[in-house]
């Protein structure tokens, strides 16, 4: 009875009457107030690898990808755009960090991503930190993820592709091998570029991502240092990659170090900044849980919001004629995706959102834009790009 009245009370406020729009209520209240709670009750890391392969099997076959498509996704022609002659169907993408080995590629444009990134891989397999590797923030709407760069490598994922969804755009996101035989500068600049050329030759990804600011590998964050980063961008560009090209930022750096890695970015002819990685402050007033002292990773998620936000305004503010951002970090509905947008991001992409609200959420990203894109008097979603600054350059 409790979730008739939740149901018919969200369907009286909704903003969308379509039975599509009914559909995604339906959905999302069914998983947060029924599902969730009992998947909550149980080892994150389990569910993450119980829905990979859920996944991966309804990718498999054509009725149960018909089956999620008439569920969730949401078409229109107004979130469509070009971005280094690369149409994207719509601007929500996957994050890196789910899909680990490339195993649910098929099934993700019916859930209604425009795109998604694989990974991040490196050029050798590792087996992932010691767990618990995930770690739920109740309360922060967030999770703390130490898995380390667990991926079966380049090698092993190349291999096992599966047939590309057609129309369907995926990125990889490249790291260095977690191992002590990375950790000089050298050897983790071999170990990007040999990993970049296994991908590369593939043909199979529409673009890259350079992941410079995973905090849970051996050596920290060594390339978010200016000159370091250089010697990597340099020897990257003479692997002759010839797609777009993405550098992922930390997102705990002072401006004033930012600005040096962004300016690094562009004189090596980086395409785009993904803004950005895991929050690696405990003491961050947004976190609300007590959080373990043996609990390790970084966090993502709603705490992660505010940050991403300032450094996304003060990048398109100071760069956005120069390189575009993908926009990550608290996205829970479309309302916070076009927040992002307007600050500057062309593109964005949520994990964590999807995982506390429901997979139908993604639909409802799509749908809220294309309401909040009329609401303002745009015709499509890239003249929202960078609406909040005076000097808008979309």
């Amino acid at each position: 009875m409790q979730l008739t009245a939740v149901l018919a009370n969200q369907m009286k406020i909704s903003h969308f009457q379509s039975m599509r729009s009914l559909k995604q209520i339906i959905i999302g209240t069914t998983y947060r107030k029924v599902l969730k709670p009992v998947l909550f009750a149980q080892d994150p890391e389990k569910i993450h690898n119980r829905f990979i392969f859920i996944g991966h099997i309804m990718g498999k076959f054509r009725i149960t990808r018909f089956i999620n498509r008439l569920l969730f996704k949401y078409k229109n022609t107004m979130l469509e755009q070009t971005v280094f002659d690369i149409k994207f169907e719509n601007p929500v993408g996957l994050s890196a960090g789910f899909d680990k080995d490339a195993q649910i590629i098929r099934i993700l444009p019916e859930v209604g991503f425009g795109f998604m990134q694989v990974g991040s891989i490196t050029f050798k397999p590792y087996q992932g930190n010691q767990r618990p590797r995930l770690y739920r923030l109740k309360k922060s709407q967030g999770i703390i993820v130490n898995y380390g760069l667990k991926n079966n490598g380049a090698k092993k994922i190349v291999k096992n592709l599966p047939r590309k969804p057609k129309h369907f755009l995926v990125s990889a996101s490249v790291a260095k091998t977690n191992s002590r035989d990375t950790i000089t500068t050298k050897d983790g600049i071999e170990d990007y570029a040999e990993c970049l050329k296994i991908l590369q030759k593939s043909k199979y990804f529409d673009f890259f991502t350079i992941n410079i600011s995973c905090p849970n590998a051996f050596g920290g964050e060594p390339f978010a240092e200016p000159k370091k980063l250089d010697r990597l961008l340099k020897k990257i560009h003479t692997l002759g990659i010839d797609k777009p090209i993405f550098l992922k930022m930390p997102i705990n750096e002072k401006w004033s170090n930012s600005k040096l890695l962004i300016e690094v970015a562009i004189k090596n002819k980086i395409d785009g900044l993904i803004i950005g990685n895991l929050d690696k402050n405990r003491s961050n007033p947004q976190i609300k849980d007590q959080i373990p002292k043996h609990i390790k990773g970084g966090i993502s998620g709603k705490p992660t919001w505010s940050i991403t936000n300032e450094l996304i305004s003060k990048t398109y503010k100071n760069y956005g004629d120069k390189i575009k951002i993908i926009g990550v970090g608290g996205i829970f509905s479309a309302q916070d995706a076009y927040e992002k947008i307007k600050r500057g991001a062309t593109l964005v992409q949520l994990i964590t959102g999807m995982i506390f609200e429901g997979p139908q959420l993604i639909g409802e990203i799509n749908r809220g834009l294309v309401e909040l894109l009329k609401k303002d008097g745009y015709t499509n979603i890239s003249d929202a790009i960078g609406a909040n600054h005076s000097k808008h350059l979309g």
